[in-house]
């Protein structure tokens, strides 16, 4: 069996290196779903771009048809407008005709408006529809690759649960309960290697009877930070 620095050192690994390696998964889920939201951004602009398209064209035909009845307006007041029978009636008309005339090329313009901005937003239109294809082709390879990814990493956490596991089975009995009770609390942090006799993991100095046991290969845990220590290699 190997003494307790080698052990704890390998140990160690495999537990930071299973922590990464589930991480990694844990990030594919919310990586696709990015993905799958951009894809939804890209929907969204198409729609409210070609709903706001249909707007205004539904806008200017309804000024289209104020703009004609105005002009009926106007032109039955310059009718009217010739056979007045008074001035009082005569400079009504005359006010209604201008007011109706101002009316229509209020309305002229805002029709010309509502016809430009219907313009560029279709001009928009094009280039919206390829980033949105472009969106889903990247989330399809995306989607694609995550499944053999987090497939590959699932393995290998698999595989280094199962060296962790044979490792944990040489820790000596008498040790154990303190071991699972520390990686209990702390997981992949439970253990830390003593670099120039200080603990690594929470910068303090080990004493110097720590550090023979250590060299004795003894179980050593950290009097600050609780971790199990050990020498590292070499």
């Amino acid at each position: 069996m190997a003494g307790p620095a080698a052990l704890f050192r390998d140990i160690h690994r495999l537990r930071r290196f299973a922590r990464d390696l589930q991480e990694q998964i844990e990030r594919v889920p919310r990586q696709l779903k990015a993905q799958e939201t951009r894809v939804s951004r890209q929907q969204d602009l198409l729609r409210q771009t070609q709903e706001a398209i249909r707007h205004l064209k539904v806008a200017a035909h309804e000024k289209e048809v104020s703009l004609k009845s105005k002009h009926g307006q106007v032109a039955r007041h310059e009718q009217q407008l010739q056979g007045a029978g008074s001035t009082k009636e005569y400079n009504a008309l005359q006010a209604e005709i201008a007011a109706g005339k101002e009316a229509c090329l209020r309305l002229e313009d805002e029709i010309l408006a509502c016809m430009a901005e219907s313009e560029e937003k279709s001009a928009q239109v094009p280039e919206l529809e390829k980033a949105l294809r472009q969106a889903r082709e990247e989330f399809a390879a995306f989607e694609k690759e995550a499944s053999a990814r987090r497939a590959g990493l699932q393995e290998q956490l698999n595989d280094t649960l199962k060296q962790l596991a044979q490792a944990e089975e040489q820790i000596p009995p008498n040790i154990r309960p303190q071991y699972n009770r520390i990686v209990a609390a702390m997981g992949a942090d439970a253990l830390a290697a003593v670099r120039e006799r200080t603990c690594s993991a929470c910068h303090t100095g080990i004493t110097a009877q720590n550090h023979n046991d250590l060299l004795q290969e003894h179980f050593v845990i950290c009097a600050s930070c609780g971790r199990i220590i050990y020498l590292p290699e070499g």
